[in-house]
C-alpha cells in the first residue's frame, strides 16, 4: 500500500504530509537527507527520539547547501544528528516513522524542497518501512557524532569563506541576470527587487509579529523567522483591516514591519491570499485563531542593524499603495 506525495504549484503536500506523520506515529524518527536547512519540520516534537543522518563536505558548509545554524538548532532542539563524509555520497531522501511509515521522495531536509521546488514521493507502509529502517540503522553506525561544540568550530572556521561565497553568488546574479535566482541558490538580486517595487500596482506592510511569536535558540523571533524561510506574510485573527489581506493579489508588493526596528523583509507576492484552519498542519504558527496569510518571494531581508528605520506602523497587514514617501524611503534603502 502507497500513497503518492505530489507538489502541483498549488498548496504544499510534503511539509504537510510529513508532519501529519509525526502527528499521528510513536517511536523513534529517522531522517536522512543530502542537506539539511529546513528548522520547521522537526522543530517542536516533544518525547520522540529523533535522529537526522546526511552528508557534509567543505563546499555543502561553505556554499550553505547545508545550514550549519540549521543543524546547530536541531541538535539544541534534542535531535541526534550524524554525518558521512568519505565514501560515496548520500544523496538519498528518506522519513521513516517508527514502524509504522516512510517516505521515499526527491524532497532533502531543506526548506526549498518543503516550500518551493516541484517535489515527488511516495509513502510507504508494511515490511518495507523495516526494510528502509534496516538500511538508514547501517549508515547510521558508519557515520561521524554531530554535536554543538563541533558546529560552532565550523562555523567560526568557514565565517570568511561563506560571506565570500555569499558576495560571489550575489555578482553572479548581477552577471546572468537571465538565470533564474534560485539557481543562484537566492542570492539577492537588486535587478529583481528594483523590478518588483517600480512595476507593483499596490504595497502592503505585514507586521512581523515578534511580540506573540517568542524568541527561538538563536535568539531569532520564531513567527518572523518562519515566514521568511517558508515564504510567507501572515496574520492570525482577529487583526484589524482584513479586507486589506483579501486585496494583495500576484506581484504585488510586501514590506515586512518589525514594531520597534522597521522594515527588515521586501518580497513580491506569488498569489492570493490562504487561510488555514486551527490544527491544519501546515500552518507556521499555533493556536486556535484562523491563519490568514500571502504567499510571498522574499527578495531582500535584513537583520535589526541594517533595517530599514520607521516608526508607528502598528496595523497588523494594511495596504500601503498611497503612502508614496514610504515607499521611497524603503526603496532608497534596499537599492541605494
Amino acid at each position: 500500500m502507497h500513497k503518492v506525495i505530489a507538489e502541483d504549484g498549488s498548496r504544499r503536500q510534503h511539509r504537510r504530509r510529513l508532519r501529519s506523520l509525526l502527528r499521528i506515529t510513536k517511536g523513534l524518527v529517522r531522517v536522512a537527507s543530502a542537506y539539511v536547512t529546513d528548522r520547521d519540520l522537526l522543530s517542536g516534537i516533544e518525547n520522540r527520539r529523533v535522529q537526522v543522518l546526511t552528508y557534509l563536505s567543505d563546499m555543502d558548509v561553505i556554499s550553505g547547501a547545508t545550514s550549519l545554524e540549521c543543524l546547530r538548532f536541531l541538535i539544541e532542539a534534542g535531535a541526534d544528528c550524524r554525518f558521512l563524509r568519505d565514501g560515496p555520497r548520500l544523496h538519498a531522501k528518506v522519513y521513516v516513522f517508527g514502524a509504522q511509515y516512510a517516505v521515499v521522495t526527491s524532497a532533502n531536509l531543506t526548506a526549498s524542497a518543503m516550500d518551493k521546488n516541484i517535489e515527488v514521493g511516495v509513502q510507504l507502509t508494511g515490511g518495507a518501512v523495516e526494510e528502509l529502517a534496516v538500511w538508514f540503522d547501517a549508515f547510521w553506525a558508519k557515520a561521524l557524532p554531530l554535536d554543538v561544540a563541533q558546529v560552532a568550530k565550523w562555523q567560526q572556521e568557514t565565517d570568511v569563506l561563506r560571506r565570500e561565497y555569499r558576495q560571489l553568488r550575489r555578482k553572479a546574479a548581477s552577471a546572468l541576470p537571465n538565470l533564474p535566482n534560485d539557481i543562484l541558490a537566492g542570492g539577492e538580486s537588486p535587478e529583481e527587487l528594483g523590478d518588483s517595487l517600480g512595476n507593483a500596482s499596490r504595497f502592503f506592510c505585514c507586521n512581523t509579529n515578534r511580540r506573540e511569536g517568542g524568541r527561538t535558540l538563536n535568539g531569532g523571533y520564531d513567527l518572523e523567522e518562519k515566514m521568511h524561510r517558508r515564504g510567507y506574510a501572515a496574520a492570525w485573527e482577529s487583526f484589524n483591516f482584513p479586507g486589506h489581506m483579501d486585496r494583495a493579489e500576484r506581484g504585488d508588493a510586501i514590506f515586512m514591519f518589525a514594531k520597534g526596528v522597521g522594515i527588515v523583509g521586501v518580497g513580491c507576492a506569488k498569489a492570493k491570499r490562504q487561510i488555514l484552519e486551527p490544527g491544519d498542519p501546515d500552518r507556521i504558527g499555533k493556536g486556535d485563531t484562523r491563519e490568514w496569510r500571502v504567499p510571498v518571494d522574499w527578495l531582500a531581508w535584513r537583520d535589526d542593524k541594517d533595517a530599514c528605520r520607521l516608526k508607528g506602523q502598528n496595523n497588523t497587514f494594511w495596504e500601503v499603495t498611497g503612502k508614496t514617501d514610504l515607499r521611497d524611503v524603503v526603496r532608497r534603502h534596499f537599492l541605494g
